[in-house]
């Protein structure tokens, strides 16, 4: 019993990780490339697009708690931590690096491009995207690594 609820836990500590590294993947490989092209352009239409439903609503809470479950299940009596304890403080060390710099990225960037008015020049849109760019990038092996560990520490309690 204990067992199977541990699985299911650490299956959505998957979803909400899967979701996170392949939503990025995709702004990372499609979006970037346009907003470094015509910066202004693309934020302009990218924040009149989102006006109703802002993916951050149900995007952002799933793979916080995921982390957050993995962190739980290190401090907690469960077979993963038994079994695979050293994977689950891997995944879970990630996955809150991840969360560290997710938190930089958002309030020193994307509240500029992405809430409200933008009122940034051409250059400065293109050097904060180079940033986000970059930053998004190093979050993506964060969250590639504490994805890889927590497959790890699953198959291993399976």
């Amino acid at each position: 019993m204990k067992t199977q609820t541990t699985l299911r836990w650490l299956n959505f500590a998957l979803f909400g990780l899967a979701l996170w590294f392949f939503g990025n993947l995709y702004e990372e490989v499609i979006l970037m490339p346009n907003w470094l092209v015509a910066p202004l352009d693309v934020l302009q239409a990218y924040n009149r697009y989102y006006t109703v439903v802002i993916q951050y609503h149900y995007y952002v809470p799933i793979t916080q708690v995921a982390v957050i479950v993995l962190i739980v299940c290190c401090f907690t009596a469960n077979p993963a931590r038994q079994q695979a304890g050293r994977d689950l403080g891997r995944a879970a060390i990630w996955g809150t690096i991840a969360l560290v710099l997710t938190a930089w990225i958002v309030l020193s960037l994307n509240l500029d491009l992405f809430i409200g008015q933008l009122t940034l020049t051409e250059t400065e849109a293109h050097r904060k995207g180079l940033i986000w760019m970059l930053g998004n990038g190093v979050r993506l092996i964060c969250v590639g690594l504490s994805l890889w560990y927590t497959i790890r520490v699953r198959d291993a309690i399976r």
